[in-house]
């Protein structure tokens, strides 16, 4: 019975140091990964976008007053 309770004690120990240790995740990644990731990444896309789009139509403009 001393022997169970001993590789049991042993176990559970293992169990919480390996449990308690943080090497698997780092806070850096988990800063960069978040769950509206992909939904900030595609609205920063868009307002890129949106910026070529106002330029050009500036460009546009320009060239236009420039021709009358």
């Amino acid at each position: 019975m001393k022997i169970f309770i001993n590789v049991m004690l042993m176990m559970i120990s293992c169990l919480l140091i390996t449990a308690c240790s943080d090497e698997g995740s780092s806070n850096a990644e988990a800063k960069k990964d978040h769950v509206w990731k992909e939904q900030t990444d595609t609205i920063n896309k868009a307002k890129e976008v949106e910026g070529m789009l106002m330029d050009s139509a500036e460009n546009t403009r320009n060239t236009l007053e420039q021709q009358e």
